[in-house]
């Protein structure tokens, strides 16, 4: 399973959303992928500090990391021309694809994809 950066935040800020994602901390398996990492943590360093993103960051080495390798960036450079996706969002799909992993995420851009859970914002 992987969480998109907008399921982490939630989880992270304790939102009224994050129970929709906590089921996701005790799968079998969790990965973080890269850019997933980076964008959790610009988020956290924007709006908590360096202190803020230092707990994030080590919140998420708990799980199995997804590094951006040259099989990622070649199979995501074609997700982007076949789904439309902006550039972030197929390095996330592409390692859910690679890794055989369900992707769950609030982004609309997911929503018709398939290995997606789609969680509407209200």
């Amino acid at each position: 399973m992987i969480l998109d950066s907008s399921g982490w935040i939630e989880l992270l800020a304790g939102s009224d959303r994050a129970h929709l994602f906590e089921p996701a901390l005790h799968a079998d398996r969790l990965v973080v992928p890269a850019i997933v990492r980076y964008e959790v943590g610009r988020y956290t360093f924007h709006h908590q500090g360096a202190s803020g993103r230092e707990l994030a960051l080590t919140a998420l080495s708990k799980f199995e990391q997804a590094p951006v390798d040259a099989w990622l960036a070649d199979t995501a450079s074609e997700l982007v021309q076949v789904h439309k996706l902006a550039m972030a969002d197929a390095l996330v799909y592409a390692t859910a694809l690679i890794m055989g992993a369900e992707l769950w995420t609030q982004d609309k851009d997911f929503k018709q994809l398939p290995n997606v859970k789609y969680f509407p914002k209200g």
